[in-house]
């Protein structure tokens, strides 16, 4: 079984992903099912476009890390696995990698149905369901894109964001703010709320009039052309030369 961080952690040994997407409808009840081995609430931490989406490639989860260790998470996931596979390699069920503990989870509870993967990633849980704030079927955006954004935004002002650290410094690498309105106040300005970070479109929406705005957005553009997309704006970008010569 090859193991890697993010989507497909378990495959088989021809390297075929043995867990599926899984549909919005069932999520819920998969991880209510889930909820009675790790023996805490999942259902109200879902991150990303989890339970939004009409599928989700994988389940994102925030843990507690200062509730909730992850060995003993480990523990309990592997014993379940032991209890009820005894002859499996517990690694095809179980995995870890950086933040994220992984579960290839029966879907419903039930084998038949196939397997999700659920990722289980520590942290603190309020502030990583604003900073991987996902989408629904109403936008080509995914969080990652939202994220990717926010960066850019963030680059271009000093600082750094991530769903650990929240907004640092770029230089001393402290901690700004973990804050939401605090963070879009930094970013977008003295009048921005968190909510103006929701989406890419409410980002673009509150600073595309902003005359740094082809600065802020340069990079997180390079990144959506890549994936085929373009920011929601009208105006044509034209790119870091056009701005450095305007």
């Amino acid at each position: 079984m090859i193991l890697k961080e993010g989507g497909n952690v378990f495959k088989n040994e021809d390297g075929t992903p043995v867990t599926q997407r899984i549909n919005q409808a069932d999520v819920d009840p998969t991880l209510q099912w889930a909820e009675k081995i790790v023996g805490f609430n999942l259902t109200d931490h879902k991150l990303g476009s989890t339970g939004i989406r009409s599928t989700s490639g994988d389940m994102d989860i925030a843990v507690d890390k200062d509730k909730v260790s992850k060995d003993e998470l480990v523990a309990k996931l592997q014993g379940w696995a032991k209890q009820n596979h005894p002859d499996d390699n517990p690694r095809q069920w179980v995995a870890k990698s950086g933040i994220n503990v992984h579960f290839k989870t029966p879907i419903r509870g039930d084998e038949k149905n196939g397997f999700a993967q659920l990722d289980l990633m520590f942290g603190e849980p309020e502030f990583m369901k604003f900073a991987m704030k996902g989408s629904g079927d109403d936008t080509p955006y995914k969080g990652m894109h939202r994220a990717v954004l926010i960066s850019s935004i963030a680059k271009f002002h000093g600082y750094k964001f991530n769903s650990q650290t929240g907004l640092v410094d770029r230089i001393t690498n402290k901690t700004i703010s973990k804050n939401p309105d605090e963070i879009a106040q930094y970013l977008l300005g003295d009048t921005a709320k968190g909510n103006d970070l929701d989406s890419v479109e409410t980002i673009v929406a509150k600073i595309k009039s902003d005359p740094n705005y082809k600065a802020m957005v340069d990079d997180a553009m390079k990144y959506f052309e890549k994936d085929g997309l373009k920011l929601p704006e009208a105006v044509e970008y034209q790119g870091r030369e056009w701005f450095r010569n305007t």
